[in-house]
């Protein structure tokens, strides 16, 4: 990790330390790209979000309801500053860094989600992300009964709408339960990101880049027991033995009863051997 990318992990390492209220996504997100696709200006682009929404909060006029208010936002967004899904190169990286997604106006559904967040948030509205299986969705909390697409132009679906959807997308494999549409927070928004980064960087058989989302991804969420499982297998794969039995060893602690622990104490007993071996 050169000395740029490691001022990018401080400045991530500060910001997930805040308490969730406190959070702030949208500078956590570049932080982020800063580290994985630097040099990011940071400053510059938090900017930028202030500028796109001093626009957009011009627009706002005080009698309009919470549905005119909402209208605005997703016309402004989608309609005329042409913010996208990208349907072409699903599996970019770039559609999860967020300075590359307000370059390019086109993400994942989660990162065009945290753009809408932020700027809501920087006008009044509340919005919030929404976990949804297999595709990340956003609602207006004042309008808790229609969903936002962001990846397809922000259009507005019903419950009914998302549940046809998951069936579509899963092909039946998931059953839809309306617990599936409640809002989540921005450090659970943020893990689902990294997640997305990581599977990106397994899949290219970038081990670097995967452990250095789990890393980040144990800085929002210490407790989480399947990242030290991962980032253990990351880690032997890479042959850092050590680190590999230290977090296999941690999971098993946190997890003692998971369905694969006899698979991962015997991974745990390689690594540990392995280190060995090396001394």
């Amino acid at each position: 990790m050169d000395a740029r990318q490691h001022h990018a992990r401080q400045q991530f390492t500060r910001l997930a330390a805040s308490p969730d209220h406190a959070l702030d996504l949208g500078e956590t997100a570049l932080w982020i790209g800063a580290e994985e696709d630097g040099p990011v200006d940071v400053e510059d682009y938090l900017t930028r979000l202030d500028d796109l929404a001093a626009t957009l909060r011009s627009r706002l006029l005080p009698d309009h309801t919470a549905r005119e208010r909402l209208d605005q936002l997703l016309a402004y967004v989608f309609r005329e500053l042409g913010f996208h899904g990208n349907e072409s190169d699903y599996y970019d990286p770039r559609n999860s860094y967020f300075h590359q997604v307000l370059d390019r106006r086109c993400g994942l559904p989660i990162s065009l989600a945290l753009l809408l967040i932020e700027l809501a948030r920087r006008v009044g509205l509340r919005v919030a992300g929404v976990g949804f299986p297999a595709h990340f969705l956003a609602v207006d909390l004042d309008l808790p009964q229609l969903y936002i697409d962001p990846f397809h132009g922000g259009r507005l679906l019903t419950e009914y709408e998302c549940r046809v959807m998951l069936r579509q997308k899963t092909q039946g494999r998931i059953e839809f339960d309306r617990n599936q549409l409640r809002p989540v927070g921005g450090r659970q928004l943020l893990v689902r990101m990294l997640n997305n980064l990581k599977s990106v960087h397994l899949s290219r058989g970038d081990l670097e880049r995967a452990l250095a989302a789990s890393d980040r991804i144990l800085l929002l969420s210490p407790g989480a027991a399947e990242e030290y499982r991962d980032r253990g297998l990351c880690q032997l794969q890479r042959r850092a033995y050590r680190a590999a039995a230290l977090d296999l060893d941690h999971y098993l602690s946190l997890a003692p009863m998971a369905d694969d622990r006899q698979l991962i104490a015997a991974r745990a007993a390689e690594a540990r051997n392995k280190a060995r071996l090396a001394n």
